[in-house]
This record gives structure tokens, C-alpha cells and sequence, in this order.
């Protein structure tokens, strides 16, 4: 462990912490090369907090954990702020700031899920979207398997915002069931990342249903993170 450079011990805790708050702790306690890293600003900015464990006995240590990386300026922390403020106190104008402001920072996930709300709120009378962000299909379809994984999706407990529930009950679904695009003949697929075959659509069909998923399925994602800021 000793010959192994800053950068791999960073690695290495970060993961331990990601995994178990309480481990993370025993970590720094048993080597001082982790508990070197781990008293520094840079670790706390770049921490992986998507898939932070909320270890239900170590609220305490997850929350002054988080706290640290908030205040350090760490791109997920504030993402992950923005989404509690968006979706579960309400506060949709900050909550979209903070999330503009991950994605700035170089939050991926961030990025995704500011311009799709960008989409989303694009939503006209007749249920079109209009504002596509510049991702490619595939990179939809890599977050998509983000947002849905059991690691982040399934958080009930809260109302959505009456704004968002309006965006989203106002964008059809169905467009492409009136489009050319749905009777090429023959019929045209696309692969998505895990194999699976779906009928092609054109650009406003697809970010029509890309919009409609991501306000269905986004909101499982935000968690109770009460912290100061």
C-alpha cells in the first residue's frame, strides 16, 4: 500500500466510502496513507455521491460526509442538492439552478438531466417538445440505465411539483403513432446498449418519447438529503 501513488488511494477510498461510510472511516483510521487523502478539499470535490450507500444506522457519518463534499464544491453533491430541492421541497427554479450548475462543473449526469428538463419544459398545446439537447441516441440510452438502475430509481415517498406533474401529463407519448417515420416499410431498428431492438424513430418522435420516459422516471431518483447549505 505504501508504494501505491495519491491519485490510486483516491481511488481506492472513494469506492471504499461510495460502498460503506462506516468502512470508509476504518479505512483512514488504518492507514494513514487513506487518512492523508481523506483530510483533503480535492477528495471531498471529487467523491462519488450518485451511488452513495444510505446506510440507515450511519445517518450521521452520511450526512457529514455529504456536508464535506457540499462544501467542498463536489460536482454530485450539488446535483444531488438541486434534485431535493426541485423535487421534494418544491423549490423548482433553485433546484434547476443547482442542477445547471452540476453540469457545468462537469457533473455528467447532471448535464443529462438539466437538458432534458430543458426538453421537458419545451412542451407546446399539442404535446410536441421543441428544445432537443445535443446528445446522442446512445448517450440517451446510457443514462436512461442510470436513472432506472435499482441503485438510484424507487424513491416514493414524496409529492412531485404541480409544475413538473403539468409539463409532464402535457406531453404526448404518441406522436409516433401518426408519424411517417412509423410506416417505413420495411421497418427500420435501432439497437440500444443492452441489445435490445426497437422500431426507429425521427428526431421528433424519438425525443418526444425520450422526454415523456425521463419525466416518468427521473423523479425516482431524488432522496431526502437534509442538509444546510
Amino acid at each position: 500500500m505504501d508504494s501505491l501513488p495519491p491519485s490510486m488511494l483516491h481511488k481506492i477510498l472513494s469506492t471504499v466510502a461510495t460502498k460503506n461510510i462506516r468502512d470508509f472511516g476504518s479505512a483512514r483510521i488504518a492507514f494513514p496513507g487513506f487518512n492523508e487523502v481523506g483530510r483533503e478539499d480535492h477528495f471531498y470535490r471529487s467523491a462519488n455521491l450518485i451511488y452513495l450507500n444510505d446506510w440507515v444506522d450511519e445517518v450521521s457519518a452520511v450526512r457529514t460526509f455529504r456536508l464535506k463534499c457540499y462544501r467542498s464544491g463536489n460536482p454530485e453533491a450539488i446535483y444531488l442538492r438541486g434534485m431535493y430541492k426541485f423535487f421534494i421541497l418544491h423549490l423548482v427554479d433553485e433546484g434547476r439552478e443547482k442542477i445547471h450548475l452540476a453540469g457545468e462543473r462537469g457533473c455528467e449526469l447532471a448535464q443529462f438531466v438539466d437538458g432534458m428538463l430543458n426538453l421537458a419544459f419545451s412542451v407546446d398545446h399539442r404535446g410536441i417538445v421543441h428544445n432537443y439537447p445535443a446528445f446522442t441516441r446512445q448517450h440517451v440510452y446510457k443514462m436512461f440505465q442510470i436513472i432506472c438502475s435499482w441503485q438510484l430509481s424507487g424513491h416514493w415517498d414524496y409529492d412531485k411539483p404541480d409544475m413538473f406533474l403539468s409539463v409532464a401529463e402535457r406531453i404526448d407519448p404518441n406522436v409516433p403513432c401518426d408519424c411517417w417515420c412509423s410506416h417505413i416499410d420495411p421497418p427500420e431498428f435501432e439497437v440500444s446498449l443492452d441489445g435490445s431492438r426497437s422500431l426507429w424513430k425521427c428526431d421528433r418522435c424519438f425525443w418526444n418519447c425520450a422526454a415523456w420516459d425521463f419525466c416518468y422516471q427521473i423523479h425516482l431518483t431524488a432522496r431526502t438529503w437534509p442538509i444546510e447549505d
